[in-house]
């Protein structure tokens, strides 16, 4: 992962995955703000949705045969 490969295609979950972020972001600061716990957990599990994004992905894209007929493997 050294070397960007900017041929690809931007990932189509990519505004879901920001706004996970910025919702999770807000949440963990307002919990920390208000010493609420609840608030804080619940950016965690957010984040931890966004990372189920991220890892779920890659196979779906590594099948796409858009990708195998242009020849990008």
């Amino acid at each position: 992962m050294v070397f960007l490969d900017r041929s690809r295609r931007a990932d189509h979950r990519l505004e879901w995955k920001v706004r996970a972020f910025t919702i999770a972001a807000v949440l963990g600061i307002a919990g920390i703000y208000f010493q609420e716990r609840w608030m804080t957990g619940t950016a965690i599990v957010v984040l931890l949705g966004g990372l189920f994004l991220r890892i779920g992905g890659g196979a779906r894209e590594l099948n796409d045969p858009e990708d195998v007929e242009r020849g990008d493997e």
